[in-house]
């Protein structure tokens, strides 16, 4: 077991994991989604994968990841559930990410400022994810594309991410604020529309 959370315990490890969460992956893809450099997510990947928490395949010329079969979904998405509940409970605040944040919003809203119109909801998630699924009217523009994207300074701009522990938005509302945009993010993600869509 000490073994096992020390696997997890390194950050990089679980935001590879996360993204697999979606299906499978290149090592090239992974790099570019996760942001961390292609030779630290290939170490990191092979770790996972003498650790039979990933496996590959091979797609001609591409090495794909995906998780090992077993309990691994069970695990991985029960620390993220705990994670949340120690958040929740005023345990611990994720690094990067302050709960009373000056522009968080919250569902409700969200919800209000989409009926109200007038504000752009950019999903800062890969092309991939976002074919998956996405907010209504959501744009797609990944973190990386933000960068060189221009976006009207008279509009609001509400970026989302995956769920409460993504940084991806942080880090999008924190650069698109230094190019004095009017921006917000909603803390909850896609995961957090998605199952309250789906209750």
């Amino acid at each position: 077991m000490s073994e096992v959370a020390s696997m997890l315990g390194n950050e990089s490890r679980l935001i590879l994991l996360q993204l697999l969460s979606n299906g499978e992956k290149s090592v090239e893809i992974l790099s570019e989604e996760s942001g961390i450099p292609v030779a630290n997510t290939s170490q990191h990947l092979q770790a996972l994968k003498k650790a039979t928490m990933v496996t590959t395949r091979r797609d001609g010329k591409r090495i794909l990841y995906r998780w090992e079969q077993g309990p691994m979904k069970d695990l991985f998405f029960a620390l993220e559930k705990f994670a949340l509940f120690s958040i929740a409970e005023g345990q611990s605040t994720p690094r990067g990410i302050t709960p009373n944040i000056k522009n968080n919003i919250s569902l409700s809203e969200l919800q209000k400022k989409i009926k109200k119109g007038g504000a752009l909801l950019i999903d800062v998630r890969s092309k991939e994810e976002y074919k998956k699924g996405h907010i209504p009217d959501a744009i797609n523009v990944p973190y990386n594309d933000l960068f060189t994207h221009k976006f009207p300074k008279t509009k609001e701009v509400i970026v989302y991410c995956r769920g409460p522990l993504c940084l991806l938005s942080v880090n999008a509302m924190n650069l698109l604020q230094s190019r004095e945009i009017n921006v917000f993010r909603f803390d909850g993600g896609y995961s957090g529309w998605e199952s309250t869509e789906n209750k």
